[in-house]
């Protein structure tokens, strides 16, 4: 999860603001199609596979029918990305940039990161990842060289992808031993509808996320996607423990339920994301110097309100992920961020019309927003009475 910012001073230099504005611009658009492909299954089937863990007959149903509806979503969004490149005007003339860029739907077919959350055998997805990640690495400062060679960035991605399913397939199938089958039609309609729920949370949520660049990209121009993709990258890093910490706990909490130790888990998780932010809030500018150099330092200000994020997002995702989803409530929260769409667009549409866009005024919506998001879950957490009161004597 490191290594785009290790990789990052490099291509910002060598491409340019401008070329990597146009790189990042497209993989944002391509982040919808990912939604698509991804359909929430990260979540349901982890859950799934985590309640059958014990069962190789169920695992091999979960396992066909998540790798079967992947698939034929994938050929789906590679028509509708034929369709983008055509009513695109940036699209013109980067047609293979655009289609390059699609290896994260190819990826997100073929990399079973959900199964291997639900056995709770995260090491595989560390070792393979790694070595997917180190390939991106080499390859990208042996062939990338000057603005010209931006098409290397897709290319170069789409590989380590494509060796990193390979190997997990490989796993499941011959050291898991686990069966591919051709499932029947209503069981691949029951974990279709099981996660119509959560790809609509998942769609929502990219509306508020995966949107600021696109949005920045159309009416801003590329070099204000450089700043922003810069903080944002930044922000992702942040999130880094979050995110290990979520795919760790959530087979457990799913089988268990346990909001003792969730609650727990809370706690230590808030004031390591809190120290977390005072670190940036301290250290912007020199973050930024030393990804970006003095051109880049526009995003200070991005960096700052991104970054108060990371604590907001961390105590939505335990009150979110780790108790109504793992708890079985995911019409539940996908109420929440449904709502929470409209507060965001509620939000644009005064800004664009009395101030214009900016990205300092899109990441403050995004803060707003992100906010929300955690009260309204927390609201629902102790309407549930999911999340009771200390009882004092």
């Amino acid at each position: 999860m490191l290594v785009p910012l290790i990789i990052y001073p490099y291509l910002i230099r060598v491409l340019g603001k401008e070329t990597y504005g146009l790189v990042v611009f497209v993989q944002a658009i391509v982040a919808y199609l990912v939604i698509l492909v991804e359909f929430g299954f990260n979540t349901s089937a982890t859950r799934e596979i985590s309640l059958h863990r014990n069962n190789k007959e169920k695992l091999n149903e979960i396992v066909s029918s998540v790798l079967i509806i992947k698939s034929v979503h994938f050929l789906l969004v590679s028509l509708l990305m034929g369709l983008l490149i055509r009513v695109i005007p940036k699209a013109h003339g980067y047609e293979l940039l655009f289609v390059l860029s699609m290896w994260t739907c190819l990826y997100e077919v073929i990399f079973p990161t959900w199964y291997f959350q639900g056995i709770e055998q995260m090491k595989y997805i560390t070792y393979i990842t790694l070595i997917s990640r180190l390939i991106f690495l080499g390859l990208i400062f042996v062939f990338i060289k000057s603005p010209s060679d931006y098409l290397f960035v897709p290319l170069i991605n789409g590989i380590g992808a494509l060796v990193a399913g390979l190997i997990a397939l490989f796993i499941i199938l011959g050291k898991q031993k686990i069966v591919f089958e051709w499932q029947p039609f209503s069981k691949l309609k029951y974990y279709f509808f099981n996660s119509v729920p959560l790809f609509f949370s998942n769609l929502f949520i990219s509306i508020y996320t995966s949107t600021n660049k696109v949005i920045v990209g159309f009416f801003l121009g590329l070099e204000e996607v450089a700043y922003y993709d810069l903080a944002e990258k930044v922000t992702t890093a942040l999130k880094v423990p979050q995110n290990i910490l979520s795919q760790s706990l959530f087979p457990k909490n799913s089988k268990d339920r346990d909001i003792g130790f969730i609650k727990r888990v809370f706690k230590l998780s808030v004031i390591f994301h809190v120290a977390l932010f005072l670190l940036v809030l301290l250290f912007s500018k020199p973050i930024i110097l030393v990804l970006g150099g003095e051109q880049m330092l526009p995003a200070r200000t991005i960096l700052i309100i991104l970054a108060l994020t990371v604590p907001v997002i961390a105590m939505s995702n335990i009150f979110g992920i780790q108790v109504l989803i793992a708890f079985g409530y995911n019409k539940v929260f996908s109420r929440v961020i449904m709502i929470s769409v409209l507060a965001y667009l509620v939000q644009l549409l005064p800004l664009w019309i009395i101030t214009g866009f900016s990205t300092v005024g899109i990441s403050v919506v995004t803060l707003i927003t992100e906010i929300f998001v955690c009260v309204s879950l927390f609201y629902y957490c102790k309407k549930l009475n999911l999340w009771p009161q200390k009882r004092t004597i």
